[in-house]
């Protein structure tokens, strides 16, 4: 409709960022943009690889960058760019349905490395503005931060015996239904300059493609729709088209998601530190979608909203593929203690899209990783138990009992033993195995994978240095609720109660608190100090600040000794470090005693 698209409003720029964002690319953004292109890659029409390219060198970059500076600044299309191979790679389901192929664009790489330097430009001032909610295709995120945050809501929710509604969305050929002339505009209104929007549309207009079968090819058609699967850029641009109509659903359905509170009872805040509260309603990943509610009702608001803005803004819901989870809940007697066995009775509710109903299932596999409205992760287990790797993807979520962990030290003693030729016959212990092989315990790389996402999780700040949805949700409780009595809901260890276990099992060092303060001080100032460049703010150099002597030497400021200018840079720096941590380390001793005996 384009009256909605003239109804997007258009960022007003500042004029340094205009500047940055419109300057021709240098050599050296040319050369980055090369070294980040991945080696033994398919290549597109004109046969010529991103490792033929490196093997040039210096030459082949000048050459390029010469290129590039003619494209962008008479804004016209190389012939040999314009034109894509389609191949098909099969995702899952019937072999003979199209619909269960996904459509590559193999694409020349030296456009690709012209939308690498366009994408370069944007990404971080896009990262910025996106929601937190979403995962794809963003720097030190993962498939892992949203299942995560989903077990985690539903383990909380259920341990308080709390409904918990959720739905798991897809979209049809989410990237081949972006409309282009949409794209551009919410482009504009998340501050891309239009210079780069004019780029971007180059690289888009009369985009042609052939599909590659059985090493023949079709006949050449044009391209007039959607984002190129394989493209650079592509994934930013559907995450900046996605992020722009998640809001106008949130906005027009006007419901909270899930209130969790966050503040106290974690690693690093007092017990007596006020707690704010914080609503997840929705995770993405790319245009992976779960969407949870504390209603029914709410849910059904949500997805209706969706459906009709998804459809206004030229994207479909996949009724087929859409399904909806109720958490497992429990009734509770007049007592307020469980009654085993009696599951509440949820209300009946038929959410119906385009005449089709959304399918209830108690089972379904969110990027990879089975969830259970039960929490129960048996049918993971024997789903996944053929491969390691496979089996343990995602087993830093896991909060499972001793049978489960007894089933998976099974399946990989047996790997194991038929690695080394050694059946039961022959006697061998398990740990005569596992020392002749020199392989931990699986139990051992459980807990060693937990560990290091709750490390991870614990240090995960967003774009304005505040704790992430990641880190809230682990340490999240609900402050004025009563866990119901008769605490039988489940048998095995909540996530959080695993960590102190294993941390347990091997004391910190005494100075913890000091080191973590002290590495977290320098995370916050290094994490400035890149956010001040790429606003193009410079660091000053230490020899700009001091002056010399009559000697034609440096003073160092903190201790007072004379260096030549070869020596004294490192000298400083090493020198306000060791003032910087003693005077940490005697903050940090302050606070310890606070944390202690308390003000």
């Amino acid at each position: 409709d384009l009256q909605l698209i003239d109804q997007i409003k258009i960022k007003i720029i500042e004029k340094n960022e205009e500047e940055r964002q419109n300057i021709q690319p240098t050599i050296s953004e040319v050369r980055k943009a090369l070294n980040q292109m991945k080696s033994r890659k398919a290549p597109g029409n004109d046969e010529i690889t991103a490792d033929l390219l490196k093997a040039g060198g210096e030459p082949v970059i000048k050459w390029l960058h010469e290129i590039f500076s003619d494209v962008w600044k008479q804004e016209e299309m190389v012939e040999e760019w314009n034109l894509a191979i389609l191949i098909k790679l099969f995702k899952k389901g019937d072999k003979q349905l199209c619909d269960n192929y996904r459509g590559i664009s193999l694409l020349s790489v030296t456009s690709k490395l012209f939308s690498r330097i366009i994408l370069n430009r944007i990404q971080l001032l896009v990262n910025r503005q996106l929601l937190e909610a979403q995962s794809g295709f963003r720097s030190n995120r993962s498939t892992i931060d949203q299942i995560f945050i989903l077990k985690l809501c539903m383990e909380k929710r259920r341990e308080f015996n709390k409904p918990l509604f959720m739905c798991f969305i897809d979209i049809s050929k989410a990237y081949d239904s972006v409309n282009r002339e949409l794209l551009w505009k919410v482009c504009r209104q998340y501050g891309i300059s239009e210079k780069l929007v004019n780029l971007l549309k180059m690289l888009y207009t009369n985009s042609k493609a052939k599909v590659k079968v059985n090493g023949e090819f079709s006949d050449s058609f044009e391209i007039y729709n959607g984002v190129m699967q394989g493209g650079i850029p592509s994934p930013i641009l559907f995450n900046i088209l996605f992020d722009f109509i998640i809001r106008k659903v949130i906005e027009e359905a006007d419901v909270t998601g899930v209130q969790f509170s966050y503040g106290r009872n974690d690693f690093f805040h007092g017990t007596k530190e006020k707690y704010l509260n914080f609503d997840i309603l929705a995770l993405l990943y790319t245009d992976d979608l779960v969407v949870m509610c504390k209603t029914s009702d709410e849910l059904e608001i949500f997805i209706e909203t969706f459906e009709k803005m998804t459809q206004e803004y030229g994207l479909s819901m996949n009724v087929k593929k859409t399904c909806i989870m109720t958490l497992k809940q429990l009734e509770v007697d007049q007592n307020n203690k469980i009654i085993h066995s009696h599951e509440v009775d949820q209300p009946d509710f038929d959410i119906n899209i385009r005449n089709q109903k959304v399918e209830t299932v108690k089972f379904f596999t969110y990027l990879g990783c089975g969830v259970s409205r039960d929490q129960k992760p048996d049918d993971e287990i024997n789903t996944r138990a053929c491969v390691l790797p496979v089996l343990l993807y995602g087993s830093e979520t896991w909060s499972i009992t001793k049978t489960h962990e007894q089933r998976i030290s099974t399946f990989y003693m047996k790997c194991l033993r038929i690695i080394t030729g050694v059946n039961l016959g022959d006697r061998m212990s398990n740990d005569k195995i596992l020392e002749i092989t020199g392989q931990p315990p699986i139990e051992t790389i459980i807990r060693r994978n937990r560990l290091r996402w709750f490390g991870h999780a614990n240090r995960m700040m967003n774009s304005d240095n505040e704790p992430s949805v990641v880190k809230k949700i682990t340490f999240s409780y609900f402050p004025d609720e009563k866990r119901p009595g008769n605490n039988g809901i489940r048998k095995r260890d909540h996530w959080r109660e695993l960590i102190s276990k294993n941390v347990q099992n091997r004391p910190v060092h005494q100075n913890i608190k000091e080191i973590i303060y002290e590495y977290k001080r320098r995370a916050v100032n290094r994490r400035n100090d890149d956010l001040a460049a790429s606003h193009g703010v410079t660091k000053i150099k230490v020899t700009e600040i001091l002056v010399k002597n009559t000697n034609n030497h440096y003073v160092c400021p903190g201790c007072g000794i004379q260096f030549q200018p070869q020596g004294i840079t490192n000298h400083v720096k090493a020198c306000v470090n060791a003032q910087e941590l003693e005077m940490a380390s005697n903050d940090c001793k302050t606070s310890s005693e606070l944390w202690e005996h308390g003000p």
